[in-house]
């Protein structure tokens, strides 16, 4: 394939190979199949271009030479009537050109592309020259349409008239397989001085079949079902579900349709790449299809059978999204549980029953407040070192087409479906967790689900316009990037970002002409239709062709209301209130492994707000909780961008990532995405309505626009009738104002709020919630939520850099908000004093024997702390020579922290490093862990058990250590309480004893108890009634009451001996001793005895008498 230059010549776009078939028709059936077919040609390893055409191989008679064939070839001159003029053609081209014959063209039908010119966004300068004045073409099959703006900076909408509507029509004749259908081009040049033409960018629209309408038909049970079920999941996946599910379909339908392996293997593989799935297909894959399309019809024949278990999982189903649904399996203490916790509840309130009730529905599942990695895609390899096989993967594509496809059970196998790798991911990897944790985990979950009676609103895990539901809000206006250069110009495939100098804005609609004239295209007349069968026409009243009778659908009175009015001498100016929550970002920006991060925002291309003074430190999980109030101008500003930057403090800033939203398409969008419908009206309170017509007004302008007879309500409003449909106000708001008493209700309704015109209200939201799903399937509104958006660098657009929570209302000038923004500032802690004395310890595990007694003791002390073991531990003096495993210590801990009671969480704030700027912040949950170590003098002291104590859900200690039993802490139903409400408690608490290498424990063996005593004040209190930490004062505690055998042995040998030595060998001693000095005497006997026997015998002989004269 070339392209013709009149100046270069012949230049190379792609090439392909192919073989020819040498008899393309059988004679008993020359039309048994289609013979035209896509080829695709390629420029080295890119993709080029397609190429649609048939290759036969023809056998030359050797006597006539004539080419053997059941048609004749009629030859078309190169001339200029035939051909645009081009030197390189006529002059060069040597070959003959014949007309396709009709016998093999496929059969035709006429349909009609209509197209609404609209303006040019994000115009980029072209050598370093803003865009002017710009002409876009739209061609299809030789035929062109063209619009100019005459001054693209100014006025950046193509201009209208009263008469031009901007929207034009293309007929043309379309073969009955949309598989053939050509492609449209959109292409722009800029006009510059001198009659020159610069080219500024094209696209090339490949999936044609994505702009035709179908008719609008009513919903079944089934299909509302399904449509919820899809549109649930969409809201859980972090990419663009829209595609990858058409792409499922589309995979599906071909194979069903056509049999055909080759046709199912090349979807399911366009399938795979756009799911960053790369692994072909192999032929148990094809396998799996055709089984799934033989056993479809077996399937069918089941549905009657289930469609009334069917029904009554749908209307659950579609009702599940409010949190009032679950009121009526509510007790009554639940009840006024609720109704208390609403009287003092705020924003932040909300937000977290949200975040309690989606990490309810995902458990075990990380949410993103606990890091989870979803800039991974979770349906492929879901963390790098936990590769899926391709059977796995796809068994799990298999399962998600089949829930697709079927309508039975739809809605519980998409919800389960969302997850199903990194649940098996999860299992793969599950440590085992000890008993005190798995008893902490059950604790949590009923916070959560209590935290779940307040007023909550959809999570959404990806960019809203993902939104199944929502269709991209393109429903009024598409957006068209334009690439410039060479390089892929396709819309089925991601161009490089840098080459997009403009977008053309605009909408395509492709609608079939139906009509008594003779439209199908056979052999009869084909000779009378020219060869280019496509008439470019005005939209006006009196087009013959157009349908008269067809029933406007709400995209359509849309367009037409936008093109009443030339929006570039009459401007929209819309208050945009942007609520940013927080966000997560998943790299570091400083050497400290930390960020820095501060808010830009920017219209176009002026920066309308720079907070870095709002800049949050030492943070990968900044809670900004800000809302900006600014003006925006449409057309001129239509595209906002929210930033996020790295403050420095010796170089430049950088720049973390942004994500943009098309406010215009919002507010054109008959989803509504202005201002989203909250669960439940109420005048007053934490989930006072914010927007400025109330859900009455709001669904008598739906009726209107859709030409639809206005709701009709009961006397009571309680209900209202809607086009035979009926809508009921919820049965909480009825009881609320029925069974409330007046001055009870101000946290819910203001007090110049009748109770008929609050049920009224409901009423229509509720119908307003319904209305994508009974009324209008293609028109669902917009509910309360926050959405968390991808965060891109632009320099590297392929790589998300985080997620941000947000969500954005918009109101027009007309009516600006009367009330404040939302108040999302981050609630500040509240500082408290824990003070827990440590009385005494018993049943402690005897850890040193004694190596010249044998006896068992142990050097027993009490550590604890709330933070960290190195940030707050204490610890008591120590318990020497504990025989009987008892320790007294009367000694008091005292812990300052800061507490957030919504999000239950104990604040710490402290520096990483000594060059560090700011504080890192740290949430940790509030709890006391206390611990008993067995002090060694040369060795590392050895740990005995331990107590980790929440102190929102402290169990009750026993009163006698006799009856302290490891239940306490292992049973999560054991009584408990608040210890932020109570304040004080005291008590036996058992400990639980360490696994040691190589033994086999029982999970509920104590290793000990401990009697202590839990007081909490606030920092107020505190200070007006301070004590001393350990025995100190004020308000000293006494000594503990400790045996004499309490001693150190190199401190005080008096005391080894008596306790120790005396104590054990008194009896030896004694025996020893007198040993001793009966061996003593013996030997003195033994030693004087020989002198005096000669001193006797001496006398004796000599008769020696000294005493005598």
């Amino acid at each position: 394939m070339l392209t013709i230059s009149d100046i270069d010549g012949p230049d190379l776009i792609g090439r392909f190979s192919t073989t020819a078939t040498l008899d393309l028709f059988n004679n008993k059936n020359p039309y048994n199949k289609q013979l035209f077919q896509w080829y695709e040609f390629k420029f080295g390893d890119k993709r080029a271009g397609e190429l649609l055409a048939v290759f036969e191989l023809n056998e030359i008679d050797p006597e006539s030479r004539q080419t053997k064939s059941i048609f004749n070839l009629d030859e078309i001159g190169i001339t200029a009537e035939n051909f645009p003029p081009n030197i390189y053609i006529t002059k060069f081209m040597k070959n003959k050109i014949y007309e396709i014959p009709h016998i093999i063209m496929p059969d035709l039908k006429p349909y009609e592309i209509e197209v609404m010119f609209w303006g040019l966004r994000e115009c980029r300068p072209i050598n370093f020259q803003s865009i002017q004045q710009a002409e876009v073409s739209i061609e299809c099959a030789g035929a062109r349409i063209t619009k100019i703006i005459k001054d693209v900076q100014k006025n950046p909408n193509f201009e209208s008239a009263l008469t031009d509507t901007d929207k034009y029509k293309i007929i043309v004749n379309l073969p009955k397989d949309n598989s053939f259908w050509p492609h449209l081009s959109i292409s722009c040049v800029q006009h510059r001085l001198f009659g020159m033409k610069e080219p500024v960018g094209n696209l090339v629209v490949t999936d044609l079949q994505k702009y035709l309408e179908k008719p609008s038909v009513p919903l079944t049970s089934n299909d509302e079902a399904l449509a919820e079920a899809v549109n649930e999941l969409s809201k859980r996946l972090p990419y663009n579900f829209n595609r990858v599910r058409r792409s499922v379909i589309d995979a599906y339908e071909a194979v069903l349709a056509s049999q055909d392996k080759e046709v199912g293997q090349r979807k399911l593989t366009i399938f795979e790449s756009e799911t960053c799935q790369t692994e072909s297909l192999n032929g148990s894959q094809i396998t799996i299809i055709n089984a799934d399309s033989l056993a479809l019809e077996h399937e069918n024949e089941n549905n009657d059978i289930s469609e009334n278990t069917i029904k009554t999982s749908n209307n659950s189903s579609i009702q599940s999204k409010s949190t009032m649904d679950n009121y009526r399996d509510l007790t009554a203490a639940d009840k006024l549980k609720r109704n208390q916790m609403e009287k003092v509840a705020t924003w932040w309130n909300k937000y977290y029953a949200s975040k309690a009730k989606l990490r309810l529905e995902k458990k075990p599942i990380i949410d993103l407040d606990e890091g989870l990695e979803d800039s991974y895609n979770v349906y492929a390899e879901f963390f790098e070192d936990e590769p899926i096989g391709v059977k796995q993967r796809w068994a799990f594509w298999n399962k998600a087409k089949k829930a697709i496809m079927r309508a039975g059970k739809a809605r519980k196998e998409l919800k389960n479906l969302a997850f199903h790798g990194i649940e098996h991911l999860t299992d793969y990897t599950k440590i085992k967790k000890s008993a005190i944790d798995e008893s902490l985990d059950i604790i949590e979950n009923d916070r959560l689900k209590e935290l779940t009676l307040l007023q909550t609103f959809d999570i959404i895990d990806t960019e809203l316009e993902n939104v199944h539901d929502y269709e991209g809000f393109n429903d009024c206006l598409d957006l068209f990037p334009l690439y410039k250069g060479k390089g892929t110009s396709r819309s089925d495939e991601k161009g490089d970002e840098s080459r997009v100098y403009a977008k053309f804005k605009g909408k395509l609609r492709i609608r079939e002409i139906t009509s008594n004239g003779p439209h199908r295209i056979t052999l009869a007349n084909i000779n009378k239709i020219p060869r280019m069968s496509i008439h470019p026409v005005l939209l006006k009243e009196a087009y013959v062709e157009s349908k008269k009778n067809r029933k406007t659908d709400s995209g359509i009175r849309t367009d037409q209301q936008m093109l009443q009015f030339d929006f570039n001498q009459h401007p929209i100016t819309l208050k945009c209130r942007l609520y940013i929550i927080k966000a997560l970002l998943y790299r570091a920006r400083d050497a400290s492994g930390k960020a820095d991060p501060y808010i830009k925002i920017l219209l176009g291309n002026e920066v309308i707000i720079d907070d870095v003074n709002g800049r949050l430190c030492n943070t990968l999980e900044p809670v900004f909780g800000r809302s900006y109030e600014f003006e925006v101008t449409i057309p001129q500003q239509s595209l906002l961008h929210i930033q996020l930057w790295d403050w420095d403090l010796t170089s430049l800033n950088d720049k973390i990532g942004e994500t943009s939203i098309d406010i215009e398409n919002r507010w054109f969008s008959c989803h509504r995405a202005t201002c989203a419908l909250q669960n439940r009206y109420d005048s007053a309170g934490y989930n006072a309505w914010r927007d400025t017509k109330k859900p009455t007004i709001i669904l008598n302008e739906l009726c209107r626009t859709t030409n639809i007879n206005l709701p009709i309500y009961t006397s009571d409003f309680r209900s209202l009738t809607i086009d035979k449909i009926r809508f009921d106000c919820d049965s909480e708001c009825i009881e609320f104002v029925s069974k409330g008493i007046p001055n009870d209700m101000s946290h819910r309704k203001v007090h110049h709020e009748s109770p008929e015109e609050y049920i009224r209200q409901n009423t229509a939201l509720a119908a307003l919630h319904g209305w994508g799903r009974k009324i209008n399937p293609k028109g669902a509104l917009v509910s309360e939520h926050i959405e968390c958006r991808s965060i891109f660098d632009p320099k590297i657009p392929d790589v998300e850099q985080g997620k941000l929570e947000m969500w954005l209302d918009i109101f027009p000038m007309s009516r600006p908000p009367s009330s404040a923004p939302v108040d999302i500032t981050p609630l500040k802690p509240i500082p408290y004093q824990l003070r827990l004395t440590i009385w005494n310890t018993t049943d402690i595990e005897l850890n040193d024997e004694n190596f010249i007694t044998g006896e068992k003791t142990s050097d027993i002390y009490v550590k604890a702390w709330i933070l960290g073991e190195k940030d707050d531990g204490q610890q008591t003096d120590v318990h020497y020579r504990s025989l009987t495993g008892e320790g007294n210590f009367n000694w008091r801990f005292i812990f300052d922290f800061n507490y957030i009671d919504i999000e239950e969480k104990i604040v710490h704030e402290k520096k990483d490093s000594v060059f560090q700027i700011g504080n890192s912040v740290k949430k940790l949950p509030p709890r006391i862990v206390i611990r008993v170590y067995d002090a060694d003098l040369f060795a590392a002291d050895d740990f005995l058990g331990e107590c980790i104590l929440l102190m929102t859900h402290l169990p009750i200690g026993s009163k006698s250590s006799n009856n302290c039993k490891a239940d306490i802490l292992l049973d999560p139903k054991h009584r408990s309480l608040n210890l932020f409400v109570n304040k004080r408690i005291a008590g036996w608490w058992p400990l639980i004893a360490p696994s040691k290498v190589g033994e086999i424990r029982d999970t509920i063996l104590l290793g000990g108890k401990v009697e202590a005593e839990f007081t909490l004040l606030t920092a107020e209190e505190a200070e007006k009634n301070p004590v001393g930490e350990g025995r100190e004062g004020p308000q000293p505690l006494e000594e503990p009451n400790r045996p004499k055998t309490s001693f150190q042995w190199f401190t005080s040998p008096w005391k080894t001996f008596r306790y120790v030595v005396w104590r054990n060998f008194k009896w030896s001693i004694i025996i020893g001793i007198i040993i001793f000095i009966f061996v003593v005497c013996l030997l003195l006997a033994l030693w004087s005895l020989p002198g005096e026997l000669v001193g006797q015998l001496t006398s004796k002989v000599f008769k020696t008498n000294t005493g005598k004269k």
